[in-house]
């Protein structure tokens, strides 16, 4: 009787267990579901209103530079191989979205490099509106040009807009599973995994004039209050061809004024062989619409 009654209880508990679990399985697909919604929403909010406003980005970059091999001649000619050493720029530009085709990409007029004024930031901002309002097909690249020139390397763009990866057309194309609560104090977010499935690679990334074309997984954090974007991170590794090469980025968002959340913080960088090669800290400010100043702190 006794021991009847033990797998009795033992077997409720596993029924109440289980239970528990499917609430827990029920309650993560609800939030799941949420979230893309709350994706869909912010992604078309950011597509209709971003390429109204323009702000200026600091692009501060630390790259791993070999210099070129120096022969020196005593008696027979000698290949001198030089070490490897961190280079450091810093590149400040008038900032913004456009619509190029049926994407967004971004656009930049550089104004300062490494403290040394190069343009004038009214004139750049106003070359800018008319790059971002022109019909020009090359636009995008006269965008990365612009970093290119002043020896920033292996520029990664379009990070900026990371949240239209999971716009309504792209959404399906992403595997997205319900992580658990973080704390970013004072803010509590909810944290979700996400991982291309299908469709092209997502994540575009030049360099020495050539594009590399990579597939894309990593974390969506969204306020736990009311579903808004947080923060995106993205980790991307090469082609068969070259494996050893992998991308990681962190894209901070913020609210604004604009109908739609803009992007506060971007880091990002490259590994070759598990070791960085690359690190950029990209940070942006003072967001306004075409043809207004920018607002300032009294």
């Amino acid at each position: 009787m006794l021991s009847g009654i033990l797998r009795y209880m033992r077997v409720l508990a596993l029924l109440l267990f289980a239970l528990s679990l499917c609430g827990s399985v029920l309650r993560a697909d609800e939030r799941t579901q949420k979230l893309i919604e709350r994706l869909a929403q912010e992604a078309d909010a950011f597509q209709k209103n971003a390429p109204q406003v323009v702000g200026r980005e600091v692009f501060h970059q630390r790259a791993l530079v070999t210099p070129p091999r120096r022969r020196i001649r005593i008696g027979k000619a000698v290949d001198q191989v030089p070490e490897p050493y961190w280079q450091e720029r810093e590149i400040v530009s008038q900032y913004g979205f456009a619509l190029l085709g049926e994407a967004i990409h971004e656009l930049r007029q550089v104004t300062f490099v490494d403290g040394r004024q190069v343009a004038d930031e009214r004139k750049a901002q106003d070359d800018l509106a008319r790059l971002i309002t022109a019909g020009e097909d090359e636009r995008g690249r006269r965008s990365l040009q612009q970093l290119e020139k002043y020896g920033l390397k292996g520029a990664a763009t379009d990070f900026g807009q990371l949240l239209l990866l999971f716009n309504r057309a792209n959404i399906e194309r992403y595997e997205i599973t319900y992580l658990g609560p973080r704390m970013m104090a004072p803010t509590r977010l909810d944290a979700f995994r996400y991982k291309q499935i299908d469709g092209p690679r997502a994540l575009s990334v030049y360099q020495g004039g050539q594009a590399r074309r990579l597939s894309v997984e990593g974390e969506i954090w969204v306020r736990e209050s009311d579903g808004l974007l947080f923060r995106v991170t993205l980790n991307a590794t090469g082609t068969n061809a070259e494996p050893a090469v992998r991308e990681e980025a962190t894209v901070d968002y913020a609210p604004s004024d604009f109908g739609t959340v803009l992007p506060s913080k971007i880091s990002h960088r490259e590994l070759r062989a598990g070791a960085p090669v690359l690190e950029n800290t990209i940070t942006f400010a003072a967001f306004h619409r075409f043809g207004m100043p920018p607002r300032t702190n009294k």
